[in-house]
């Protein structure tokens, strides 16, 4: 698959970054600043060594590498819409030395997978996004074995919080969201999956809700990771105009008492 439907990618297109460096930074950082809280979702979804799992837009293939490591004798398979993203994994399972993850083009609103072939498919922070996740769900259904387990991790905005109190921080979520949505993605997700997921079929559906908080990874990387690359959900005018709310969320961190906090939503579903 080529990247020339980058629109079915949804609200997330890497390459439209203005610094797609920083991006690719910040998505590493994505994956290890809270990979033990991660790694312990895994545990409780099911995820088991010898299992064969599928990295759903696994980006630059950081986190398909790590759960490559979590299964053993298992093998991985990361798929993205974005060549360039593929690439990066490809040199990422090259630098971690390891035989068992495997990456490949592909589109989620058209799996070209074999049914029936999964035990375990990982969604990280992709439903946000998608503006059609139903027709998703559908085909991570057809690729799950029998007894096999969906796990997507997503997040919420209405559990997303700062302080010390800002007018900044509330209106640059908002507008932000606002911006996400005209393009498609949904930054309410988290609280959603459960019922997409049992409207879709899925058995035994499960929702936890597990914090992040600046005391786990620090104030600034809270916001590196969580808040300011939100920026690009907005348009060029917006960019602009939001400035001014950046600078005082980042003058607000600097506050010995700055604290912040967001929930990220596990949703797990078994093919019955």
């Amino acid at each position: 698959m080529s990247t020339q439907n980058l629109t079915d990618a949804g609200s997330y297109q890497f390459g439209k970054f203005k610094k797609n460096a920083e991006e690719l930074e910040r998505l590493k950082l994505q994956t290890t600043i809270a990979l033990k809280q991660e790694q312990e979702i895994w545990s409780e979804s099911g995820l088991k060594p010898g299992m064969k799992v599928l990295d759903l837009a696994c980006g630059p293939g950081f986190t398909a590498c790590e759960l490559a490591k979590a299964i053993g004798d298992g093998d991985v398979t990361g798929v993205d819409i974005n060549e360039e993203l593929i690439a990066t994994a490809h040199q990422a399972k090259e630098s971690e030395g390891l035989e068992n993850v495997s990456f490949a083009l592909g589109n989620l609103y058209d799996l070209n997978l074999p049914e029936n072939s999964f035990d375990f498919v990982y969604a990280r922070f992709v439903f946000q996004h998608l503006e059609k996740p139903e027709v998703a769900l559908s085909n991570v259904w057809k690729i799950l074995k029998p007894g096999g387990v969906l796990c997507i991790l997503d997040i919420d905005d209405n559990w997303t919080s700062f302080s010390p109190e800002s007018d900044a921080f509330v209106k640059f979520i908002r507008k932000t969201g606002a911006g996400q949505k005209r393009k498609g993605g949904n930054r309410l997700i988290g609280s959603q999956l459960f019922g997409l997921l049992t409207k879709a079929g899925y058995q035994e559906v499960s929702t936890t809700i597990k914090p992040i908080t600046s005391e786990d990874i620090g104030i600034n990387y809270f916001l590196g990771v969580a808040v300011l690359f939100r920026v690009e959900m907005l348009t060029r005018l917006q960019k602009l105009l939001a400035l001014p709310q950046l600078r005082k969320i980042k003058k607000a961190a600097a506050a010995p008492n700055a604290w912040g906090a967001l929930g990220v939503f596990a949703t797990t579903g078994t093919k019955r």
